[in-house]
């Protein structure tokens, strides 16, 4: 079983990279820290949301959780979204989940498997900033 998840996570990774030159594509303007609060509150939102949709979506067989988590990096890309803020993101939904299931009287143990999708859209994100950065002329 795990094996068979750190194979899609891999497949998955290969589907999405090619990003080379997109770094100055970027408005700085557009950054998350240059932006008025309303319009900082309304892209975390747009994040929380993309991010709920992704989590949702996750294990299911259908493709459509990669365009998701494509959108989902390229809107934190050109806002310029720290990793530890995806992992903010990422926290607080785990927590909101967790208040859901205890007032179910369910177990909270299968928010663990979710950890595999915080890794997905993290590497994701790492990938194309490592990729935006043109490379030294040799």
């Amino acid at each position: 079983m795990l094996e068979e998840k750190q194979r899609l996570l891999t497949e998955k990774l290969k589907e999405r990279l090619g990003y080379l030159g997109v770094y100055y594509k970027r408005n700085s303007q557009r950054f998350l820290r240059n932006l008025s609060a309303a319009e900082a509150i309304d892209l975390i939102e747009q994040l929380q949301v993309l991010y709920q949709d992704i989590v949702l979506q996750y294990f299911d067989k259908g493709g459509e959780v990669n365009q998701a988590i494509d959108e989902f990096v390229y809107l934190a890309f050109f806002a310029d979204i720290s990793v530890t803020r995806v992992v903010e993101l990422h926290m607080n939904l785990m927590d909101q989940f967790s208040k859901q299931l205890q007032l179910e009287g369910r177990s909270e143990e299968i928010l663990l498997d979710y950890r595999l999708t915080l890794i997905d859209v993290i590497a994701h994100l790492c990938e194309m900033y490592r990729r935006s950065i043109p490379r030294k002329p040799e």
